[in-house]
């Protein structure tokens, strides 16, 4: 689940308005007092256009999970979804925040142009590669 402390530190920080700030600070907790699990909800994917809600998907697979939630818009962009349920917490995350990140496994980027891309046959010599000599299985 979120860090709510690091949050509030990052409201502090962000808003320039103490009384909002502050004010912020306090609906954070409020917020969290009425839903024991709580994600700070900043990605695009589950944005809808306008910024200001969870898109069509997310609703509506939250609608099917049959859980308790609730969406709480905060500061601009940001938004906090509540849970009663850790499982259901844990599901929320793993769908929407989880292993589907995209991370790249090397220092060079992506090309995925068939013959001069990534997976693309190397123009190494192969007279220079060391070649395997020819072995039989015995059966």
């Amino acid at each position: 689940m979120t860090n709510l402390d690091e949050l509030k530190r990052t409201i502090a920080a962000t808003w320039r308005d103490e009384e909002m700030a502050s004010s912020a600070c306090y609906g954070v907790d409020a917020y969290s007092k009425n839903w024991p699990y709580v994600f700070m909800v900043n990605d695009w994917r589950v944005w809808n256009e306008s910024g200001r809600d969870l898109n069509h998907e997310v609703v509506r697979w939250l609608d099917e999970e049959g859980e308790s939630w609730e969406f709480y818009h905060l500061l601009g962009e940001w938004g906090l979804v509540g849970f009663d349920d850790l499982r259901a917490a844990t599901r929320f995350r793993h769908r929407w925040f989880g292993a589907l990140k995209v991370v790249s496994s090397s220092d060079t980027p992506w090309n995925p142009h068939p013959l001069n891309g990534t997976f693309a046959p190397s123009l190494v010599d192969e007279a220079a590669m060391p070649t395997r000599k020819d072995s039989h299985a015995v059966r």
